[in-house]
């Protein structure tokens, strides 16, 4: 059996050895986000779950949970599924909430950027933010192309399950040309505002955004310019392998982020904090008339009692 296997044409066996690729993977990303939320649960519960909804909140469980779904639709597609139209159509679906999760994360990053940039009326970061947001047509238009050009044959043999793709196009690669450019753009901004930041010293606050930030972009730029190598070089079956590994690692990573900053929050006394509410330029004291002393810190406040008072702008 073993010799009649090997002298199989390489052109029969390459679905086969394609399909496996992107099963192996697959399986190991969905087993990363799983791992990673029952690690995370805990801290999900105790931080996240009683804090009052907002954007920080929002932002959170849409990044956290849809990760869910687009990796359990594509391994419907590779391991169970034998129409083709249904697996076109599933993977189509499954491509345009995979790069929803993504745009998500990047609003998580991009707010969280202007954030310790600390000014509401930086005109060159709303100037970057209005590029960003030319980029988001382009990346749809790129988006919609690429996925139009998926086809399916179903099954690559009889009695088998799991669909064999097949893409028309190259056209991910803008895609990832943008992840690329915009995430670089951020790192470039935080490594910035860290290198000002710490040469007059630095909170537990921000060396927690700061140090997370960074590593967040070494990891995801990793896999993003890895992505756009695989795109443009390996054969086009090949191209979702390391789509789903990105799509998860900007699900996990950006969760991290929030939880670690809430994390500090708490320590510090807040219950409750916005990703747009953590600059260290927006910090001030201030005191109330029976001469107790307050800290004011982004809109929120808690006190100590004392018996001086103090008035320190």
């Amino acid at each position: 059996m073993f010799q009649d296997t090997a002298i199989l044409p390489h052109t029969f066996l390459e679905p086969f050895i394609q399909l496996r690729i992107i099963k192996c993977t697959t399986i190991a990303a969905f087993s990363l986000v799983v791992w990673d939320y029952f690690v995370l649960l805990p801290d999900e519960i105790a931080l996240v779950w009683p804090a009052r909804w907002g954007l920080s909140k929002g932002l959170f469980i849409v990044n956290r949970y849809l990760a869910f779904v687009d990796p359990i639709m594509l391994i419907y597609v590779l391991l169970f599924a034998d129409d083709a139209q249904v697996c076109a159509d599933t993977f189509r679906a499954l491509g345009y909430i995979a790069t929803v999760g993504i745009m998500v994360a990047q609003w998580i990053l991009i707010l969280r950027t202007y954030a310790v940039w600390g000014s509401k009326n930086d005109k060159r970061f709303f100037g970057l933010f209005s590029i960003y947001l030319c980029t988001l047509g382009i990346d749809y238009w790129a988006c919609h192309r690429y996925l139009s050009g998926v086809h399916s044959n179903g099954a690559p043999a009889p009695g088998m399950t799991g669909c064999t793709l097949f893409f028309e196009n190259r056209l991910a690669w803008v895609s990832f040309v943008l992840i690329i450019t915009v995430e670089s753009t951020l790192i470039s901004l935080l490594a910035y505002k860290a290198v000002q930041y710490f040469r007059i010293g630095g909170s537990s606050l921000m060396t927690v955004i700061y140090h997370d930030g960074l590593l967040y972009f070494a990891c995801i730029l990793a896999t993003s310019i890895t992505n756009l190598v695989v795109v443009l070089v390996a054969p086009a079956e090949l191209h979702p392998f390391l789509i789903v590994v990105q799509r998860v690692l900007h699900s996990v990573l950006c969760s991290r982020i929030l939880l670690h900053i809430r994390a500090v929050y708490v320590v510090k006394g807040e219950d409750s904090v916005r990703i747009t509410d953590i600059s260290p330029n927006r910090r001030g004291f201030y005191s109330d008339e029976v001469g107790s002393v307050g800290i004011r810190f982004n809109n929120s406040e808690f006190t100590t009692s004392t018996k001086t008072k103090l008035n320190v702008q």
